[in-house]
């Protein structure tokens, strides 16, 4: 299949009085029409540093972009900021964790999402409202005509998330990020939201690109899973190949340490050991040996060597940073992790 999106060694540093923050340190991945492709990791792993780096947020900014970010065959990276405008709302359209912040205060939802539409679209402004209304109706939200002359903070968390998708998607976009659009919602609006993302994927055969720190969501959306972990990309494969089979130590850890509906109530909350290095002075070797409790059975000295993104022998397509070998690694995640599980 056709790949909507191409990141290669994509590198983000940020220069500040401390030093150098590695913020994104040679990521690389792909997306394919219609796929979604789920980049997990702990707050400041460099997910949302990515996706900005993806919509050319990141220009005329401190920070130094590297790499290549192709989309309709155009790199961002190389493109002036009227390009990466064009290529914004039709080529690719982004979904901010914080709704609120993101939607402006003193205009009505409807201007704003025609306001978008207009943009890319050169319609009349009684034209781009008419395709409020039906976006607005067409993520769920009742009596459209009546609430696009509502401003956002007459919304809930749920409806101005759906806002949000409603202007991502108004111009049709090939690729939508949607960066931890269910934080701060409860159970049952985060479930609403991800069947609403998913009926709109059909509807509009958008690939997309989800941001998230939880499991949970990516095992209800995605096809495929990216973990980082400190500015890099640990482990690639499919969903099932990342919460079934998991190759590296900190998947282990994440799916080890999600609480469990059944078993004794005064059983103790597994969690990873130790914190996040950081990014200004990061391990010489694997950045996650300092909290991996099992690189002593590791043949290579994993606070010296940095291990390379290779391929599991068994699946070329599922790719591993770990210097522990493959049987060794399958192993331990059956002796240990998945009894756990």
């Amino acid at each position: 299949m056709t790949a909507i999106l191409q990141v290669k060694d994509l590198k983000v540093h940020f220069q500040t009085d401390d030093g150098l923050v590695k913020a994104v340190d040679g990521v690389s991945f792909e997306i394919e029409a219609g796929k979604t492709l789920g980049i997990v990791g702990e707050s400041g792993s460099g997910k949302s540093v990515t996706s900005l780096a993806i919509m050319g947020l990141h220009k005329g900014s401190r920070a130094a972009v590297s790499g290549e970010i192709l989309i309709d065959g155009v790199d961002v990276n190389q493109a002036t900021e009227a390009e990466v405008n064009k290529l914004r709302g039709k080529s690719m359209a982004m979904i901010f964790q914080d709704s609120l912040a993101a939607l402006h205060p003193f205009f009505k939802v409807g201007d704003q999402i025609a306001e978008a539409y207009q943009v890319h679209n050169k319609v009349s402004k009684k034209a781009a409202q008419q395709v409020a209304v039906e976006m607005l109706g067409r993520v769920g939200i009742p009596n459209p005509t009546q609430r696009m002359e509502d401003f956002p903070h007459q919304f809930s968390g749920g409806m101005r998330q759906r806002v949000m998708i409603a202007m991502s998607l108004s111009c049709n976009p090939k690729l939508l990020i949607a960066d931890e659009p269910t934080t701060a919602l409860d159970v049952t609006v985060q479930a609403q939201i991800l069947d609403l993302l998913r009926d709109l994927q059909r509807e509009f055969g958008s690939s997309i690109l989800m941001i998230t720190h939880d499991l949970g969501v990516v095992a209800e959306i995605a096809d495929d899973v990216l973990l980082m972990y400190a500015g890099k990309a640990i482990e690639r494969g499919t969903v099932r190949e990342l919460l079934k089979t998991p190759e590296h130590p900190y998947a282990w850890g994440l799916l080890t340490s999600i609480p469990k509906l059944t078993g004794a109530t005064d059983s103790e909350l597994l969690a990873i050991p130790g914190t996040p290095p950081s990014l200004i002075t990061l391990p010489s070797g694997c950045s996650f040996s300092p909290r991996c409790s099992y690189k002593n059975r590791s043949k290579v000295d994993c606070e010296s060597a940095m291990p390379e993104l290779a391929g599991v022998k068994s699946n070329s397509s599922h790719l591993v940073s770990c210097h522990l070998s493959e049987t060794d690694r399958v192993a331990i995640f059956k002796s240990e992790i998945a009894p756990k599980l």
